[in-house]
């Protein structure tokens, strides 16, 4: 994707959180030295080019009664590997699914697939309403699936949220004191939370007027995280997914974690449990062009952050990659 300066800047400004307005693309233009138009032909563009997810709502599963947890599964064949993932990939619950470790024909400064034997490979994320959470992990119980909770998270988008530095960050697997996951919304919250989580029709005005006091209710309590255009990041040219990850003392995950967050190779940032089949607690992802430049990011982030020695597993095979999507009919 060639982009001049001036579409870049565009780029960047549609997938940060819109402007919660009947005509968010006018406001918008405004502070980007374009009109509504230019922005219109722009996403039209993108959209012919197959580059857009979608443009909606992003919102955080756990306000809304929901949980989420990354998953990997033992070391297997490959024949098993494969069944496995195509079976995850069709749960309308899993919402990632990837092979992830080191392209086997690939050597690095001496880094090879080699140095990724028995680690796990195949990883995914269940998300389900938290009344039934337990039941749906429970039905994978024969892949013995490895929980990996988020413990905290420091970085939850690839838009940086600032509110995740002084609130909300321990997760109910860190502070069972805490709450847990929201109650779920009654119905009409629920109808209004389905009307924008998928592409909206028109982005010149995606909003129903009667929509938008809650919905910066929602905005101002985390609720919805962001309106935004989503990207397939691939499709644009960011085809080196990686997760990095370090052990590091519990003590200081906080600190390490915080400067992680704050550098904007960083797209989300987490801290999980350690488990002797991948004995990591520290987990930062990155999205790259090249396995050389996700490479690269790693290292520096590893030295700028002050880290240990770590693991960066690069996505390998996309089986699945969608957005959550909230009190569907079958639900």
């Amino acid at each position: 994707m060639r982009l001049t300066p001036q579409e870049a800047d565009w780029l960047y400004a549609l997938q940060r959180p819109w402007p919660l307005v009947e005509r968010p693309l006018v406001a918008l233009a405004e502070t980007l030295g374009a009109t509504e138009a230019d922005l219109l032909r722009f996403i039209a563009d993108l959209r012919a080019q197959g580059l857009v997810r979608r443009i909606g709502g992003v919102f955080d599963a756990r306000r809304l009664g929901y949980r989420s947890c990354l998953f990997a599964l033992p070391p297997q064949s490959p024949d098993e590997e494969e069944a496995a993932a195509r079976r995850l990939a069709a749960l309308p619950g899993v919402t990632h699914a990837y092979l992830r470790g080191w392209p086997e024909d690939l050597t690095l400064d001496g880094v090879t697939a080699a140095d990724y034997a028995g680690l796990p490979r195949l990883w995914f994320t269940l998300s389900s309403r938290g009344d039934r959470f337990e039941a749906e992990t429970a039905r994978l119980a024969d892949l013995r699936p490895i929980p990996f909770p988020a413990l905290v998270r420091y970085k939850i988008d690839v838009v940086f949220d600032p509110r995740t530095q002084t609130r909300d960050e321990r997760t109910e697997y860190a502070a069972p004191a805490e709450p847990r996951p929201a109650p779920i919304p009654p119905e009409p919250l629920r109808a209004l939370v389905r009307r924008y989580q998928d592409d909206v029709p028109d982005p010149a005005a995606p909003f129903r007027p009667e929509d938008l006091p809650q919905l910066r209710a929602w905005q101002a309590d985390g609720t919805l995280r962001r309106f935004a255009l989503l990207l397939f990041h691939r499709a644009s040219g960011f085809a080196a997914n990686g997760m990095c990850c370090w052990r590091v003392p519990e003590a200081e995950a906080d600190t390490f974690g915080r400067r992680l967050a704050a550098d904007p190779d960083v797209t989300h940032c987490y801290a999980r449990p350690l488990s002797p089949i991948f004995p990591f607690n520290l987990y930062a992802m990155i999205h790259k062009t090249s396995w050389q430049e996700g490479f690269d990011a790693f290292r520096r982030l590893t030295r700028v952050a002050g880290l240990p020695p770590g693991k960066v597993l690069f996505s390998t095979r996309e089986y699945k990659k969608s957005s959550v999507r909230f009190f569907l009919e079958e639900d």
